[in-house]
């Protein structure tokens, strides 16, 4: 079903029915987010989209109840370290709780 069809579906719905999807729809990303959250451990190699489009890649470094902390090494025009606050829904976990980084080889 495409977003014009949902559309004109939810539409057609009283304005209980209406509610009652809602609240549906809001306990089901709630479950899933929290699910999404459990699979995350701090140390965990992580990757989202920025604003901008920019993938941004770093470590987990704190885990909220609705977000996750993530650090970044050198990226972006100034380099260093850079903290975002990130919506777990919007991040994805690339490695476990790697030492390096994917795209480097581990130190001596």
């Amino acid at each position: 079903m495409n977003r014009d069809q949902w559309r004109e579906n939810v539409r057609r719905l009283s304005l209980e029915e209406f509610r009652t999807l809602q609240e549906v729809v809001a306990e089901e990303y709630q479950a899933r987010e929290a699910e999404h959250l459990a699979k995350l451990r701090i140390g965990d190699w992580v990757e989202f989209e920025a604003r901008d489009g920019q993938t941004i890649r770093g470590t987990v470094h704190r885990i909220n109840r609705r977000t996750v902390e993530v650090t970044t090494d050198g990226q972006g025009a100034e380099g260093g370290h850079h903290h975002w606050r990130v919506s777990v829904s919007l991040v994805h976990r690339i490695l476990s709780g790697e030492p390096t980084p994917p795209e480097l080889p581990p130190g001596d």
